[in-house]
């Protein structure tokens, strides 16, 4: 027997994933605002393309969301006041009967994660914002998340050697969350989203980069650590 590693093989794998996963970016979409607005700006404006890396790590997501959800796309992109806003897929697919008529929408946002399952979901204030972009354009009040966590909590790799094999400490995990909302909730986080596509779209024109307190949505300072754009393109502070 002969065995050799097929690197042609391997980057036409990468590359077919790629070119099907990352379409051309255009319009503002509600997860251009959700993060920092110089970083989505200047992807854009540089023409940034995906990595190796951002391929193989979005690829996690794209594989647990269609193995979960049982759909190979996302729902259509509503657009209402110039952001698009797309949903993973509808709860009510997993939910309803399946001789039920009428079945309501309910938006179902998937993610995957290497964070621990015992971090706080309200840890992840961009999650929330977004789910309550989709409740807004599709004036309802309720949204499932799922999070499928990678490593579990974590106890099986860095836990005390009598919880590493214990079955609660497994990994992967998942867990859901059935979040409501009141209208004057969602109401809010919608006049949010709509200020920052003002100052996005003032960017895409480009205009200054933002200073952080205005780029970097609060609880969120954490993007700076790993953005390939800190210290070159980006100098704001």
């Amino acid at each position: 027997m002969e065995v050799s590693e097929a690197p042609e093989f391997r980057q036409a794998l990468i590359k077919k994933i790629a070119e099907r996963e990352f379409a051309e970016r255009t319009g503002t979409h509600c997860s251009d605002l959700l993060y920092c607005l110089n970083k989505q700006a200047l992807r854009r404006r540089l023409g940034d393309q995906p990595t190796e890396q951002d391929t193989l790590l979005f690829s996690l997501g794209w594989a647990t969301q269609r193995w979960l959800s049982h759909k190979w796309t996302d729902e259509a992109p509503i657009e209402m006041d110039g952001i698009l806003v797309t949903c993973d897929a509808n709860a009510m697919s997993i939910l309803a009967n399946p001789n039920t008529v009428t079945m309501f929408f309910i938006p179902w946002e998937l993610k995957c994660t290497y964070q621990s399952s015992s971090k706080d979901i309200m840890d992840n204030p961009a999650w929330i914002r977004q789910i309550m972009a989709q409740c807004y354009v599709q004036n309802i009040a309720t949204a499932v998340l799922t999070r499928f966590e990678l490593m579990g909590n974590w106890k099986s790799v860095f836990g005390k050697k009598g919880e590493k094999d214990l079955p609660e400490n497994g990994r992967p995990s998942l867990h859901a969350y059935t979040f409501k909302f009141t209208s004057e909730e969602l109401a809010q986080n919608w006049d949010w989203l709509r200020n920052r596509k003002v100052m996005f779209e003032a960017l895409l024109a480009g205009g200054e980069l933002l200073p952080k307190i205005l780029a970097i949505p609060s609880g969120q300072s954490y993007e700076c650590d790993w953005c390939r754009f800190k210290g070159v393109e980006c100098l704001v502070e």
